[in-house]
């Protein structure tokens, strides 16, 4: 078995040297001179020849368990000079390096992990701190805060939604049980620039007044059609939210159905949305992923306006809150989606 086992090494060895980042193409020159064992796992090390007169470099494949055929993914070669004297040596510092390299990788997803978790707690809060909330919205090297458009609400009924997902079939979309007073109002979103996460959507906002918040409450809701139904909180899973009136979502729905009649065989981000989406990009690029990650939208048939906004780090279940004013009335409602103190950001 052993024989077998090193034919597959050396075609593994081969297939690795040819790959477009190594020596682009099989070696003039191949050659297994050693083996050896370490943390229980067999290797066996290569010399190989990228020119037929050139000289000898290098290679180490492994490992592998007792007499299988399948090893775990250590082959590499730094291209240096084979030296037979410190073979075994030279291949067993690449192993090292490579299984800490990848210890590495692995302590860096369980921290990530962690971090992720916390941040579906932060967004999950009965009640947030005003002051999280407004550190946000505080420019620094990597925060920004900007106006990505204004909602149009003639009932002052707001809806929260996945407006690619679920507003069409107003299916799990959360419809506020405290209304605010009509009229039209602009929506910002904190933005965060960071190592580990990227440019991201923080949190966004529609400003009712323009007081400032001293407490969130996570507000309640009725799921659209579903009578009695309480939520405190709505599923996303297209990676976008939306805010609009409870009478722009029936427009919006209106308009979705008559489109799709026209367009049977059409999806309504790939063949509508995503050009405003794109133009949206073009227009402020440094605030959001190629792509576009917010538009305000206003309806062709009623003149009636939403903003859609990515929802953070993806798809999952978010929560909305009513930001209260230092004389208890509603001056905001926001979706926090991603807490950037929880992430590496370089400053």
């Amino acid at each position: 078995m052993r024989e077998q086992q090193r034919r597959t090494a050396e075609a593994s060895m081969i297939e690795w040297l040819s790959h477009s980042g190594e020596l682009g193409k099989a070696p003039a020159k191949i050659e297994c001179t050693k083996e050896f064992d370490l943390h229980d796992l067999h290797y066996y090390v290569f010399r190989f020849k990228a020119k037929m007169l050139g000289e000898w470099m290098l290679g180490v494949c492994g490992g592998y368990e007792g007499d299988e055929l399948d090893h775990c993914g250590h082959v590499f070669s730094q291209m240096e000079k084979y030296n037979d004297r410190t073979a075994i040596e030279d291949a067993a510092a690449i192993v090292e390096s490579i299984r800490a390299y990848w210890m590495e990788r692995a302590r860096q997803q369980e921290e990530f992990e962690r971090k992720f978790r916390a941040n579906v707690e932060f967004r999950m809060q009965k009640e947030i701190p005003a002051q999280e909330i407004a550190d946000q919205f505080v420019k620094t090297q990597s925060r920004y805060c900007l106006t990505v458009g204004e909602v149009d609400c003639p009932s002052g009924r707001i809806v929260v939604s996945d407006p690619l997902a679920y507003l069409p079939d107003s299916d799990f979309i959360l419809v506020l049980e405290k209304n605010i007073p009509a009229g039209r109002y602009p929506v910002e979103v904190s933005i965060c620039r960071n190592d580990e996460i990227g440019l991201r959507m923080c949190t966004a906002k529609l400003k009712v007044k323009d007081t400032e918040a001293v407490s969130y409450e996570r507000a309640a809701g009725l799921e659209a059609d579903q009578k009695g139904k309480d939520l405190e909180g709505f599923p996303v899973d297209a990676g976008m939210m939306s805010f609009c009136d409870e009478q722009t979502a029936r427009e919006y729905r209106d308009f979705l159905l008559k489109w799709h009649s026209k367009n049977p065989e059409g999806n309504h981000y790939d063949d509508y949305f995503a050009a405003f989406f794109a133009r949206s990009y073009e227009a402020l690029p440094a605030y959001q992923r190629e792509g576009g990650d917010f538009i305000e939208w206003q309806n062709p048939d009623t003149g009636n306006r939403m903003v859609m906004i990515a929802s953070g780090l993806g798809d999952g279940f978010y929560s909305a809150y009513y930001g209260y004013d230092s004389a208890g009335e509603i001056c905001q409602i926001i979706v926090p989606m991603v807490n950037p103190s929880l992430f590496s950001t370089g400053e």
